[in-house]
């Protein structure tokens, strides 16, 4: 009867497993202190627990931009040789090439009223309320990169941009609009950010924008139309 009852209340009616609860807050260690307690077989009471705690996630949920349940724009973004260079200066100097990075990145997300949900290796997802803001940090990230100093290595990203609707799990985001975003990076050239016509639909009058030659990706729907800003081929 409290497992039908959480379906009815706000939040994530799952809440309690290792997916919806990555994170440090308070109600996700909770809730995974219990699936472990119980290794996913819930009693009455922890079921009455998890409600309560799937609440209070809930209720933490407009801290993100938008709401939860909305539209965001969904920003990959790849560092282009990265990971080459890295296996010749070895893990140290990668590692401090990759935190003045990030914190570049990190930095422009938060002025464009983004926020990086997660770091992927040498790469970053973020979310933002809005496709215009979005595409504007793509834009600066790739011109100030290149003036972080680095050993060796030059720092030149590449970005994919998605309009959608994902799934938001614990901290996370999940989805169909996750995948196109970061195949869109995938496919993009270096200093290029390739985005669906689902964020170009969300721009004012924005210029600059090319149709690059057809391509089918994998794990996207066909047909998607692409868009395609700066590059160097």
């Amino acid at each position: 009867m409290i497992r039908a009852a959480r379906e009815l209340l706000p939040g994530d009616p799952s809440f309690g497993d290792p997916i919806s609860t990555t994170g440090s807050d308070p109600a996700r260690m909770l809730a995974r202190r219990a699936w472990s307690a119980d290794e996913g077989r819930f009693s009455a009471l922890s079921e009455l627990g998890l409600a309560v705690l799937q609440v209070a996630d809930w209720a933490g949920a407009d801290l993100r931009p938008g709401q939860r349940d909305t539209e965001v724009a969904i920003l990959f973004t790849d560092l282009v040789g990265f990971s080459s260079w890295a296996l010749s200066v070895g893990d140290e100097d990668s590692l401090e090439a990759l935190r003045r990075i990030d914190a570049v990145v990190t930095a422009i997300v938060s002025d464009h009223e983004g926020e990086v949900v997660k770091r992927l290796g040498d790469g970053t997802m973020a979310v933002f309320a809005d496709a215009g803001s979005a595409l504007f940090a793509a834009e600066a990230c790739m011109k100030e990169l290149p003036r972080v100093k680095c050993d060796g290595y030059e720092p030149r990203m590449r970005a994919g941009l998605h309009f959608g609707k994902p799934q938001p799990i614990g901290i996370d985001y999940l989805g169909v609009d996750v995948n196109i975003a970061a195949r869109l990076c995938e496919a993009a050239q270096p200093n290029e950010v390739l985005l669906s016509d689902a964020v170009r639909s969300h721009l004012h009058q924005r210029k600059g924008l090319s149709r690059p030659p057809r391509r089918e990706l994998d794990g996207v729907p066909k047909g998607l139309e692409i868009y395609s800003l700066g590059g160097t081929r």
